[in-house]
């Protein structure tokens, strides 16, 4: 895949979703009544975060794809990658069930010993370990909780990408995800006034698009290795 080829998926992908947004948008701004009108927002606010988690779910996956294609190997990729590409490894040496052979039948309930014969296993299968190729599984993004700040920076944290650009739209973001939650579950059963739609929009559309700069750049200068192409860019993932 090429860098322009990863770009232009991630702006197609968000293209369609804000043309979606922005009809009915202006469906709703064709209704003359100001109350009806917040009335219809209701539902501009489930599109809007059903396009903002859909998209960064979707844009994260596109860029863990797209590392897992680079056709990397571990010893060349950077120590967040390894640990997403070593996840069962590192589960099986720190909770499996897998005992000393040497010491199975006389030993048989020495925790302690059993840990460490999986450590030692794990240190003499390194070498090993560190030649095959990168694949950065899928459940590396959460994709089934709500998208919370928390939750989309515990995604772009897992795959060794900034994440603190997020912090200045919490608060839009959280109340976004109040309103949509109190909408669909019949709480919230007000209308939703302009200026607060607004807020919510803007920090979805910053989010989204800020996204898109630091995958593109992500992948563009191949951050995921150890040593990226251009360290000069946007600063480091």
């Amino acid at each position: 895949m090429t860098s322009e080829d990863f770009l232009a998926e991630l702006e197609r992908e968000w293209e369609w979703r804000t043309d979606e947004i922005r009809h009915l948008k202006n469906l709703i701004g064709t209704e003359p009544v100001e109350v009806r009108r917040n009335d219809f927002r209701k539902a501009l606010v489930v599109l809007l975060y059903s396009h903002f988690e859909g998209f960064c779910v979707l844009a994260l996956q596109h860029y863990r794809d797209a590392v897992n294609m680079a056709g990397l190997s571990c010893r060349s990729a950077i120590p967040a990658i390894v640990a997403g590409a070593w996840d069962k490894v590192f589960s099986a040496m720190q909770s499996g069930d897998a005992k000393c052979k040497i010491f199975a039948n006389a030993l048989p309930d020495d925790a302690n010993l059993h840990t460490r014969w999986r450590r030692r296993h794990f240190v003499e299968e390194v070498d090993r370990l560190n030649a095959i190729p990168v694949v950065v599984p899928e459940d590396t993004i959460d994709s089934e909780s709500n998208l919370k700040v928390s939750v989309l920076k515990r995604n772009l944290f897992l795959l060794g990408l900034e994440h603190s650009f997020v912090d200045a739209h919490s608060g839009s973001i959280q109340r976004l995800l109040t309103l949509r939650n109190g909408v669909a579950h019949g709480t919230h059963r007000n209308g939703i006034q302009e200026p607060e739609y607004v807020v919510v929009e803007d920090a979805v559309n910053n989010v989204c698009e800020q996204l898109i700069v630091y995958l593109d750049d992500a992948f563009r200068n191949q951050r995921f290795r150890k040593i990226p192409l251009n360290i000069n860019m946007i600063g480091p993932l």
